[in-house]
């Protein structure tokens, strides 16, 4: 048996575990590092005296950071390795994270924000393709979806954190704490994270087979007398985004594009513009705030509801449908305001639910579709167009409110791209890496 189909097939050992679970914190570290702007933001405005546009800039940084980061740097972690990734991505986090807690204006940490996204952008690729490499095939789906709630997670905790801290010690105490919790994940990365077998057998770096040997070891897999041989060895002059856009991956680089592109334009925008919509139909502001934080919780229980089934039913079916429940949320948000503020609130939830839940089956099969040679540049631009749709439609909707539209008329046009990511789901073929079988319903190993 190849030493691949040995790991896709064995139960995943304590340490592949632990794995999982430092990536889900890593994600839930990165939420809050993405919004710890947004939650200091108008303490940030009021000691620096700045205007809207400049507000927005600060806002929109780390977005754009982790738009380049994702398209452009990523590729890194198939050239030198997923473990040194992320390990760099980690120390360049809390170091530009330290650095903002230092900021002595606008310019600096403007520049500090989109150099942090960066490193997020090319973090959040890596973690996922390292999680995918290290689970077996029966749990990749749940293993991946978990991953993915880190960042929703991150965002409800951080948010409560940075209140007091903000509060009690102002605005740079925010920035501290992410800082230091990021500094805290560097030593467990460098003792948890083996390399990834999948680079060391398809890169094949100096002392290959003893870094192989040792990677299995960690997961209690046996050793093995030499490396199979590589199927890659000839193409390994290529461009990588060359292979992921020509040939047999051009099709499927485009789909899990589209679907990344339509599903995070319409997650950030309901993420944006939810807690808004509900201040402003007659509730307080104190009430949009509570809609925010449900629809985080939402989001978790979509996610972690998604992995469970994806467990069970093939993820590009369960993907699917999440799509269209997605699209339905939206209606039923869309209708919600003109009602109770109970209902308004559940239907915020509903709508985190309905959002997020495809995001985390989007993180589960896109690195399924590629092999190691270019997984992690294949994941990075495809995430990256998400993070692109991210950018562009909070433009749009406030583009189309200064044109006459209400924010629950956006509601009713967001449905649309997520019936659209449905169809585009059900036009993946089959993946690269295995998918369970229909009856891997056990218990989490």
């Amino acid at each position: 048996m190849q030493i691949k189909e040995r790991i896709e097939d064995s139960r995943m050992s304590p340490r592949q575990v632990a794995i999982i679970a430092i990536c889900t914190t890593l994600y839930m570290i990165d939420g809050f590092d993405v919004l710890v702007m947004a939650f200091s933001a108008s303490h940030v405005a009021e000691e620096w005296g700045l205007n809207g546009a400049q507000l927005g800039y600060l806002l929109s940084a780390a977005l754009v950071g982790m738009a380049v980061g994702s398209i452009f740097v990523s590729t890194v972690s198939d050239i030198i390795g997923r473990q040194k990734t992320l390990l760099i991505g980690v120390c360049i986090v809390a170091a530009g994270m330290l650095a903002s807690y230092f900021a002595p204006n606008y310019a600096v940490l403007l520049i500090l924000r989109l150099l942090t996204g960066v490193a997020i952008g090319t973090l959040q690729s890596t973690i996922s393709v390292f999680a995918s490499e290290f689970s077996n095939a029966k749990r990749r789906s749940t293993a991946l979806s978990l991953v993915s709630i880190g960042q929703p997670i991150g965002g409800v905790l951080g948010g409560l954190i940075s209140g007091v801290l903000i509060s009690q010690y102002g605005w740079r105490s925010a920035f501290l704490f992410g800082a230091v919790v990021t500094i805290l994940m560097i030593p467990l990365v460098m003792k948890v994270f083996p390399e990834s077998v999948d680079y060391l057998l398809t890169r094949r770096p100096a002392g290959a087979l003893e870094r192989v040997n040792r990677s299995l070891r960690a997961i209690r897999q046996p050793a093995v007398d030499v490396l199979p041989e590589s199927v890659f060895a000839e193409e390994q002059a290529k461009s990588r985004f060359a292979d992921v856009l020509t040939g047999y991956n051009a099709r499927r680089t485009i789909l899990l594009a589209l679907a990344y592109f339509v599903l995070m334009a319409s997650f950030y925008f309901a993420n944006s513009w939810t807690p808004r919509l509900i201040a402003e139909s007659g509730f307080t502001a104190q009430d949009g705030i509570n809609a925010g934080v449900l629809f985080s919780v939402g989001a978790i229980v979509g996610g972690v509801l998604l992995g469970l089934l994806g467990a069970r039913f093939p993820m590009r079916k369960v993907l699917a449908v999440f799509f269209v429940i997605g699209a339905a949320t939206f209606v039923v948000f869309a209708n919600s305001t003109n009602g109770s503020l109970g209902w308004a609130l559940f239907a915020a939830a509903l709508v985190g639910f309905g959002s997020n839940a495809p995001i985390a089956g989007m993180l589960a099969i896109s690195p399924t579709y590629y092999t190691s040679e270019v997984r992690g540049t294949a994941l990075g631009l495809v995430i990256g167009m998400g993070r692109i749709g991210a950018i562009i439609s909070p433009i749009l909707a406030g583009t189309l409110m200064d044109g006459g539209w209400t924010p629950g008329d956006l509601y009713f046009l967001f449905v649309i791209p997520m019936a659209l990511g449905a169809v585009i789901i059900s036009m993946l073929g089959q993946p690269v890496l295995r998918e369970p079988s229909p009856k891997a319903a056990a218990p989490v190993h």
